[in-house]
């Protein structure tokens, strides 16, 4: 007992054990906390909408449920068209005020939850594959906890610094010859540390896997666990029969068993090698070389050893297949692996880690053996590559000044112009000197086969921004790797990143965080246009606009509409057409929302003092509103179709004869243009 006591005084104080175990579960507590991000961030930004519908559907998936489903699709789609065609007849002065409230209340009531079901109804659609084993649930909980194979690099560098010491101090210190003179110095205080090592490893296991399981459930909630795994699209092709908490209990107990041999291993490397950081570095070599070595992702689970149970969640997936163009076959990228096969390597493992412990136990065989020790065994030289990709999220402020901005409008975001530039997207995007007229490709890529260059552009002063996507060729196919907004400064056509973000589901992350998900990647695909100011960056797509943050990463939903039709920025206010035709105002300082009264319209223009509309309530003609006091004044008595304005003019597309003409903001000098020329972008 005296040496047990002896062995954790040395282990939790001399060696500062305790201190370390202590950061271990504060950082990693606050890693949790700062940098989880949900599996499925959509669901969270609609969750009210969401849960409306989930709670009707809950469970195994049945006939009453797909009825209601497939009839809840059919009402909201007639509703919307119910609706607009309600707003089209009031504007058209066929329907009095009194009328459209009557009739829109209802059909807003059906609309209001669309989002939510449509979410709902993804879910339909996974489980409607296999309805015998998928159930619908709120998955973000379970997903966060068990949809991962990343492995623990916070709880790997906890075990290297408190199990390394254990042997390598007393090689360290040259005290190893005088150990093994006292009595209990060789087979008993090789044992006594191996059960303190193994029992301190088993305990922080247990308590790191009880902090998430507690965390998940504290943030999101882990209702329904006795639900099939398969419920989860991550195990989609599981043939694992099994619930969720048990998954979850059975990944505990397999990295408990990969986690000791892992602390097995460590002891094992520093009483051959006895030097302390080559023990470190060849301890961690095992693990880590296979971890990022191999490129099919299941050949780590085939591997004996300690890793595959230190990641776990492999063992309960199924074969998954991805269609390769080139042989016009599938191709396996996830192997499953079968009980048998999982009972084998356990096994094996197993023996490697008896193995290992009657090495020790033959080092500590008699007290003679420290002088007699054949120094062949030690080794010469050892080499080691670490490779870890850290996805940083990088940005730092505008260089511009906080409300000095240019309008932004989305009909324009294919050009920009400053005082001595013009910048526009042909194919890529390209600018033009004004005073020489020579023209140049902005984007200097010298590897443009593995970029794409979205054809939208933000400018504000000197600064213009563009979009950008890399992608990662060496797999069978071709997937988008990151997403990034670049920064030009045209004064000296410098280049530097704003914002980047990895959309790459299938790539390891440093230490776990910075996690993607397959929602991130589609949504950040879609995005149409972009603006920003001197914190965020706004991205247009898919019915909403987002802010980002440049800093962090975060994305939250601040607009929606079904469709984005006109939308502008004057580097504090979001305007845009909502779903009833109205232009409304979104401060981002305060996040409040105003609608501008008496304004109806599918497409503006905003100015530095006016907002130029096409009046819906006057036969699609141009107005213009005083943004200050909101007076308006009519522009020109002729429908139009589409306008642009350049700063001084008026560019419209007659409704009547179809013809161009220009027109300055007073309504005065209209001309009409020549065909050849047509309407400026």
């Amino acid at each position: 007992m005296s040496l047990w006591i002896y062995e954790m005084k040395k282990m939790f104080f001399y060696q500062k054990g305790l201190l370390f175990i202590g950061l271990y579960f504060v950082i990693s507590t606050a890693a949790l906390i700062a940098f989880d991000t949900p599996v499925n961030p959509d669901v969270e930004l609609n969750a009210p909408q969401y849960f409306y519908y989930l709670d009707q559907v809950r469970g195994p998936s049945s006939e009453e449920s797909e009825r209601f489903l497939t009839d809840e699709s059919r009402r909201i789609s007639d509703a919307n068209v119910a609706l607009r065609k309600a707003y089209d007849d009031h504007y058209d002065r066929n329907l009095a005020e009194d009328e459209l409230v009557a009739i829109t209340r209802p059909l807003e009531d059906i609309v209001r939850n669309e989002r939510g079901f449509n979410l709902v109804f993804d879910q339909y659609s996974y489980i409607r594959e296999q309805p015998d084993n998928r159930y619908f649930l709120y998955t973000n909980g379970w997903d966060g906890l068990l949809s991962h194979d990343s492995l623990d690099l916070f709880f790997l560098l906890l075990l290297l610094v408190l199990v390394a010491p254990v042997f390598c101090y007393e090689f360290e210190s040259k005290m190893d010859p005088l150990i093994l003179t006292v009595k209990k110095g060789t087979r008993v205080q090789a044992v006594t540390k191996i059960g303190l090592v193994l029992a301190t490893v088993a305990v922080l296991c247990l308590f790191t896997e009880g902090l998430r399981y507690g965390f998940f459930h504290f943030k999101y909630g882990l209702d329904n666990g006795s639900y099939t795994l398969q419920s989860l699209s991550y195990f989609g092709t599981s043939s694992k029969d099994v619930t969720l908490f048990d998954t979850f209990v059975w990944l505990a107990v397999c990295k408990l068993f990969g986690y000791l041999s892992f602390a097995m291993l460590i002891m094992f490397a520093a009483v051959y090698i006895k030097k302390y950081a080559l023990t470190l570095f060849a301890s961690t070599a095992v693990v880590l070389l296979p971890y990022f070595g191999f490129r099919l992702e299941s050949s780590k689970y085939w591997l004996p050893g300690p890793l595959g149970f230190m990641i776990s969640t492999g063992f309960f997936r199924g074969n998954e297949y991805e269609y390769n163009i080139y042989t016009e076959q599938k191709d396996v990228v996830f192997q499953e692996v079968s009980g048998a096969a999982w009972i084998l390597l356990f096994a094996v493992t197993l023996c490697i880690g008896i193995g290992m412990f009657i090495g020790i136990m033959f080092r500590h065989r008699n007290v003679w053996g420290a002088g007699q020790r054949s120094h062949r065994l030690r080794p010469v030289g050892l080499t080691l590559i670490l490779s870890l990709a850290a996805s940083a999220l990088s940005g730092c402020a505008s260089n511009g000044e906080e409300g000095n901005y240019d309008i932004y409008n989305s009909s324009s975001k294919r050009s920009f112009e400053n005082e001595r530039y013009r910048f526009y997207a042909d194919e890529t995007i390209m600018f033009e000197d004004k005073e020489t007229g020579e023209q140049e490709n902005l984007i200097r890529n010298p590897l443009q086969s593995s970029t794409k260059v979205r054809d939208v552009i933000y400018g504000n002063g000197s600064l213009v921004y563009y979009m950008k996507y890399d992608f990662d060729k060496s797999k069978l196919r071709e997937t988008v790797d990151r997403f990034s907004v670049i920064e030009v400064d045209t004064a000296t056509f410098e280049e530097r990143i704003v914002f980047e973000k990895n959309l790459n589901a299938d790539r390891d992350h440093f230490l776990g965080l910075n996690k993607t998900s397959v929602s991130d990647e589609v949504f950040f695909m879609t995005v149409d246009s972009f603006f920003m100011d001197e914190r965020s960056i706004y991205l247009i797509g898919e019915g909403e606009i987002r802010r980002v943050s440049k800093l962090t990463g975060n994305v939250s939903v601040i607009v929606q509409s079904r469709v984005m039709r006109s939308v502008a920025f004057d580097g504090r206010n979001i305007y845009y057409v909502n779903d009833k035709s109205e232009v409304a105002k979104y401060d981002t300082k305060t996040d409040s929302e105003t609608v501008i009264p008496d304004l109806i319209t599918e497409y503006f223009v905003l100015t530095d003092t006016e907002l130029l509309y096409i009046n819906r309530k006057d036969k699609q003609k141009i107005y213009a509103m005083n943004l200050g006091d909101f007076s308006t004044r009519k522009i020109t008595d002729k429908s139009v179709l589409t306008f642009t304005f350049d700063g001084n003019y008026i560019y419209y597309e007659s409704k009547a004869d179809l013809k161009k003409y220009r027109i300055d903001r007073d309504g005065q000098e209209e001309t009409l243009i020549p065909t050849d020329k047509g309407i400026r972008n």
